[in-house]
């Protein structure tokens, strides 16, 4: 019997809703917004790239050698047009910056030429092609790494990895200012951001596929203990999985257009904020945006299967 993971869905969403708060800061106290979403919020991220890699190995689990190649190249594919979709979305933000200021200002001829490259295709592999889009960039390049190149590694020896390579990736995110050979190195490559890159997503996306692996040991732990623990850990729990919820696809395709659709949202209002002269309320802003995503998403699938908008499916 193949198992479904709604839960995992339900989080999903309740992981966009987060993001959407790191970007906007709407509480009125700044401590509270540090607590909830700066702190709390953080485990947004690190939790979708688990799901990728927990969910993927799922599918894979009953698949021969054959299958599993094609899969795996039909869900990148399947990842880079999410990708291209929101890509062609945001072609109008591309050259702005948070706060919706021009980031190509004075720049003419060949510098303007390399900013374009950099910008629209290099930074795929090191950063944001646009705003928001790394996580995209990230998720797919984790993957052909933990799912193609590592492929014929044991998932004990990938865990072995991933642990390490999250560790070195922690020293140089926190103690890189202390080392000197790491500051040099990221002085000399401005354009690699190592915590909005694949760097990240290779040790959770194998985190993910070792919850996966060993689903049904980690299953027996106590729903209560888990809380404690680790988020994506409760929705393999043996409890959890009895519960069944009907929209779960409708709420994991409105996370993901959530996730990618705030980020226009957030620099149109800081336009309108700037140029147009209309204050309000960061919380005011959060509320508005998450309800214009909610609308646009309704809209936009009720024309996903029409003939002439099928593309529209790519955003979600």
């Amino acid at each position: 019997m193949i198992r479904k993971y709604d839960v995992l869905d339900v989080f999903r969403l309740i992981a966009a809703l987060f993001v959407v708060g790191i970007h906007s800061w709407p509480l009125p106290d700044l401590n509270s917004n540090i607590i909830l979403f700066q702190g709390i919020g953080r485990f947004a991220v690190p939790f979708f790239l688990l799901t990728s890699g927990f969910l993927l190995h799922k599918k894979l689990k009953n698949l021969t050698n054959k299958e599993e190649v094609v899969y795996i190249w039909r869900y990148v594919k399947r990842l880079f047009q999410f990708y291209v979709a929101w890509w062609l979305v945001y072609l109008w933000l591309t050259p702005l910056k948070w706060g919706g200021t021009y980031r190509f200002e004075g720049q003419h001829g060949m510098q303007l030429l390399k900013s374009l490259f950099n910008q629209y295709i290099l930074y795929f592999f090191t950063g944001s092609t646009f705003i928001g889009s790394w996580y995209i960039s990230a998720t797919i390049i984790g993957v052909i790494i933990v799912f193609v190149l590592f492929r014929r590694l044991s998932v004990l020896l990938q865990l072995l990895i991933g642990i390490l390579w999250l560790g070195a990736l922690l020293i140089v995110l926190l103690q890189g200012k202390k080392v000197a050979i790491i500051t040099v190195f990221l002085s000399q490559t401005p354009q690699i951001l190592p915590a909005e890159t694949f760097l990240v997503a290779v040790p959770f996306i194998i985190f993910g596929r070792a919850i996966a692996k060993y689903e049904e040991k980690l299953s027996q732990i106590p729903i209560t203990l888990l809380v404690s623990i680790v988020i994506v850990l409760i929705a393999v729990n043996k409890t959890v999985l009895n519960i069944k919820i009907p929209s779960a696809r409708y709420i994991r395709n409105l996370a993901s257009f959530v996730y990618m659709g705030q980020f226009g949202l957030l620099i149109l209002a800081s336009i309108v904020r700037k140029h147009v002269g209309i204050m309000f309320s960061n919380w005011t802003m959060y509320a508005i945006i998450l309800l214009l995503l909610f609308l646009m998403f309704e809209i936009l699938q009720s024309f996903e299967n029409k003939r002439n908008f099928k593309l529209v499916k790519y955003l979600w």
